[in-house]
C-alpha cells in the first residue's frame, strides 16, 4: 500500500493527518492505523515496509457457487477543529477466490491517491 498526497489539508499548511476506514459486511469494520494517523505533507508519499492489511476475512466458498464480497474502503482526514473530512471513498468487489490486482482509490481532483493491493486466496481448513 502507498498513499500520496499533492494537497495541503491542514489549515496552517503543516501536514494531513489520514487515515483508512473499511466497511465489510454486516457489523465487519476495520480502521488502520488503530490508533493514530498517517502524517503527510505536501509531495509526500507514505509506503508500507511490510505486507500490511486494512482488512482481512475467512469465508466459505463452495466450489460450484461463485462467491463475491463488496467491500467499502474510505480515506479520511482528521481535523481537529472540524468534524474529520472524506478524502476519497469506494466500493469493491472482489469475486472469491481471485488473482491479486491493484487498484487506486483517489480523491474527485487526483491530488490524494492510495495504491491498494486485494488478494483473495484460497486455503484449506
Amino acid at each position: 500500500m502507498s498513499l500520496k498526497t499533492l494537497k495541503d489539508y491542514d489549515i496552517f499548511g503543516w501536514r494531513g493527518e489520514f487515515y483508512f476506514k473499511v466497511d465489510g459486511p454486516k457489523t465487519f469494520k476495520a480502521r488502520w492505523p488503530n490508533k493514530g494517523t498517517i502524517k503527510l505533507q505536501r509531495n509526500q508519499e507514505f509506503t508500507s515496509k511490510a505486507d500490511m492489511s486494512l482488512w482481512s476475512q475467512f469465508k466459505t466458498v463452495h466450489v460450484d457457487h461463485p462467491a463475491v464480497q463488496k467491500i467499502k474502503v474510505i480515506l479520511r482526514e482528521k481535523d481537529h477543529l472540524k468534524k474529520d473530512e472524506v478524502v476519497a471513498e469506494q466500493e469493491f468487489e472482489i469475486k472469491l477466490p481471485s488473482k491479486t490486482e491493484y487498484v487506486i482509490l483517489q480523491d474527485s481532483k487526483e491530488q490524494t491517491k492510495a495504491k491498494l493491493r486485494i488478494q483473495a486466496a484460497r486455503t484449506r481448513y
